[in-house]
């Protein structure tokens, strides 16, 4: 009986996912590829600013207080921000603006973001929860594989949630932002990652990977990729790597533990740390 209901179930989730390729196909082909990525970056943002931020919000707080704990204690590179014990930070994939409030008062950003349709839910983040940052906050369309508009060992400190698992050149990306860092500078880091080989959690994430429908829905991410071997490849001095599983009320367990419930599940686990330059 259960195999039955099995069998039954993935034929009518390859059946819709069948249908919507296909509906992917014929948008593609009858509006033009530049319609087709405006539409999917304007359906993308409105998704993460109505329903993930909020979710991801209640699952990662914890997380995020532990990560950024530590923020307060960088000395910045320039003396008049120093004199304030405020930042020179730059974000990458800052889309809806989910970091603000973590930042140290009187701080300078510079975010970065490839996808220009999360500029107006930015905006109205920034009038809620930057009113402690300095107002003149710059953001650029662009993404972190490729700074070169950034001076070298200009920022304090670089942030990156959410991103790493649609990065198309993790290793580039991490030199980049190596490269920006002031000596003494930190990355600061928060993505879901790779679940253990052989665990239904990697099956889950290898075949949501390999379907063009899932990395085309939700702008190139990569369930399985782990940020780590590039991390530790770019040369920094020191790593920090925290690995837990998030439920989906806030609360946090273990890597190690079981699979739990929730819609957050699928995503589990998530990585989390800093690299000093």
């Amino acid at each position: 009986m259960i195999w039955c209901f099995i069998s039954c179930l993935l034929n009518y989730t390859a059946l819709l996912l069948g249908w919507l390729l296909l509906i992917v196909t014929f948008l593609k082909v009858a509006f033009g590829l530049p319609w087709y990525n405006t539409m999917k970056q304007k359906i993308f943002a409105w998704f993460m600013d109505t329903y993930d931020k909020h979710m991801f919000k209640i699952a990662t707080d914890n997380a995020k207080k532990n990560l950024f704990s530590g923020i307060k204690d960088i000395k910045s590179s320039d003396p008049e921000l120093r004199k304030k014990n405020a930042l020179n930070i730059l974000e990458i994939g800052v889309g809806t603006g989910c970091n603000l409030e973590y930042y140290p008062a009187g701080s300078k950003l510079l975010c970065i973001d490839p996808n220009p349709e999360f500029a107006s839910y930015f905006r109205q983040e920034c009038e809620a929860k930057a009113a402690h940052l300095d107002p003149d906050i710059r953001v650029v369309n662009g993404r972190g594989e490729d700074m070169r508009d950034v001076a070298d060992d200009s920022v304090d400190a670089v942030v990156a949630t959410y991103v790493l698992c649609s990065v198309e050149e993790a290793g580039r990306m991490m030199r980049e932002i190596k490269r920006v860092l002031a000596p003494g500078g930190v990355f600061f880091y928060l993505d879901h990652t790779a679940a253990k080989k052989g665990s239904w959690r990697r099956f889950v994430h290898d075949s949501l990977t390999n379907s063009e429908l899932w990395q085309t829905i939700f702008e190139g991410c990569q369930m399985n990729i782990d940020p780590r071997p590039a991390l530790n490849a770019a040369g920094f001095s020191s790593v920090d790597s925290n690995e837990v599983n998030f439920w989906d009320d806030g609360r946090v367990t273990p890597a190690e533990s079981g699979p739990h419930p929730g819609y957050l599940a699928i995503y589990n686990p998530f990585q989390y740390g800093t690299a000093t330059k």
